[in-house]
């Protein structure tokens, strides 16, 4: 007779297996379907109401719920009516002469819109443990009506739960958020996506008041706090927004995300930076990065605007409790300075960083991990190097033997480092083809150890141009890694 192993020993081997197998395995398994049935549902997204409906059908108010994510759909006006359809409007029009046989379009899709979100909401409000809403709109034209189902009437039932709240919504709708914001006492995170489009300057001033009051009410108990802004708001700036933004005697987090040219700031970090001074004391994780596109101005930004990251770390004041910083490198351009005397501030109590956007040269890492090797207590580091090579192997080994987790992304393998700066690292420089590179670079790798370094995670991006190189580098770096323990892709790039 098999021996039945115990659900909480199936329970950890399913946090040790991908979602894809779990969800596999949970077919021939009974213990494992549930386990299964948790994650799979644990986070749900209606994006159409086709699938919606099917999602509402299985779950009924399932109490695996914790995290809701919407997707506001267009709502077409319906081209043919079914005969029974046309036979019970009749019915409806001889009982009550008032009813139109010819139902206008905007008002069948304001019908539907109605229908449709309404038994959303219904379904949300009735999910037990949901503590995660995030409302993602995709800038197309929506009806005002879908916005007051899926904000306005389900946050006022749900948001005594929420610790976790993500806005997307039309620049239109911000004037309801303040009378939303005493229904979240208990919310921990927010993060909210701005877009203005193409608005004039001074509508988005008058309607993004109402944006500020309400963070300036949920701040008061917030502990992160993200904002982000999109390429296609033409006139938006920020520094008003930020001078009126208030103190949170509680934050410790903050992530501000802008197009790579910085206009919105309008070349005046300044009211940021006293923003980021008024929570020195409680900041524990800051992060400052950039989209690849640039703002659409009718007129062009000013080009210093673009360095606005640079700007706003020069000279800036300690922060005492700050340990974890994300920065975007694109906007520093080759001009590290600014970075290097922002480590250096921080080296004793750094614990994380991430550097990313920009490719680091082999000197320029040379010279942040001369830095950073004064840093005892950094134990995860992600940046992106031009290309992998053993010299940069032994750097990070050398400067940071305390490493324990490392996120990588290249898109070149070399089996030594170009003789002079000028070499060029591109495959038409080499006579090795990149097949051979990567053999090479795994003997030479193979022929290393690093019996004191702590390093346990290596996550690396795959190949982009050309054959896997994921195992090999994996038996190389395992070869010579004894405390390694998990070698992973990297799932979203640096």
């Amino acid at each position: 007779m098999a021996t039945r192993f115990p659900n909480e020993i199936w329970a950890y081997i399913a946090t040790l297996l991908p979602v894809a197998c779990l969800l596999r395995l949970s077919l021939v398994n009974s213990t494992l379907h549930g386990i299964a049935r948790r994650t799979w549902y644990k986070s749900v997204k209606f994006d159409s109401y086709k699938d919606a409906k099917q999602i509402i059908k299985q779950l009924k108010d399932s109490k695996e719920v914790q995290a809701v994510h919407i997707q506001p759909w267009v709502v077409l006006a319906k081209t043919r009516c079914s005969s029974w359809s046309s036979k019970w409007r009749f019915l409806n029009a001889c009982i009550s002469p008032t009813l139109a046989f010819d139902e206008t379009e905007d008002a069948q899709i304001l019908r539907r819109l109605q229908k449709q979100t309404q038994r959303i909401a219904n379904a949300i409000k009735a999910f037990p443990h949901l503590h995660e809403y995030h409302i993602d709109w995709d800038e197309k034209p929506i009806h005002y009506a879908a916005l007051t189902s899926l904000v306005g009437s389900v946050i006022p039932h749900i948001g005594h739960k929420l610790s976790c709240l993500s806005l997307k919504v039309p620049l239109e709708y911000m004037h309801s958020l303040p009378a939303l914001a005493r229904h979240l006492p208990n919310l921990d995170s927010l993060a909210v996506t701005i877009h203005t489009g193409a608005y004039i300057p001074s509508y988005i001033c008058q309607t993004i008041e109402g944006l500020v009051f309400f963070i300036n009410i949920v701040l008061r108990h917030l502990r992160s706090l993200s904002i982000a802004t999109t390429w296609t708001s033409t006139h938006l700036v920020l520094g008003p927004f930020f001078e009126h933004l208030g103190h949170g005697p509680r934050l410790k987090s903050f992530s501000l995300c802008l197009p790579y040219d910085g206009g919105h700031l309008d070349s005046n970090p300044g009211p940021l930076r006293e923003f980021l001074a008024a929570h020195r004391l409680t900041l524990e994780s800051l992060s400052l990065g950039t989209t690849t596109r640039a703002t659409f101005h009718p007129t062009p930004s000013t080009p210093t605007a673009r360095f606005w990251i640079r700007e706003t770390l020069k000279d800036h004041v300690s922060f005492p409790a700050l340990s974890r910083l994300s920065l975007s490198l694109r906007p520093l351009r080759t001009e590290l300075g600014p970075l290097t005397r922002c480590l250096t501030k921080l080296q004793s109590q750094l614990r994380a960083l991430k550097l990313s956007d920009r490719a680091l040269e082999c000197s320029e890492l040379t010279s942040l991990l001369v830095v950073l090797g004064n840093a005892p207590l950094l134990s995860e580091l992600s940046l992106r190097v031009q290309c992998l090579s053993p010299d940069i192997v032994d750097l990070l080994a050398m400067h940071l033997p305390n490493l324990r987790v490392l996120h990588m992304n290249f898109t070149e393998i070399i089996h030594q480092e170009p003789a002079s700066s000028e070499s060029s690292l591109s495959h038409d420089s080499h006579s090795l083809p990149r097949e051979s590179e990567l053999a090479m670079f795994c003997d030479v790798l193979r022929g290393k150890q690093y019996p004191e370094w702590g390093l346990a995670c290596i996550a690396i991006r795959e190949n982009p141009r050309g054959p896997s190189w994921f195992e090999a580098l994996q038996r190389a770096f395992f070869s010579c890694i004894p405390g390694l323990t998990s070698f992973e892709e990297l799932v979203s790039p640096v």
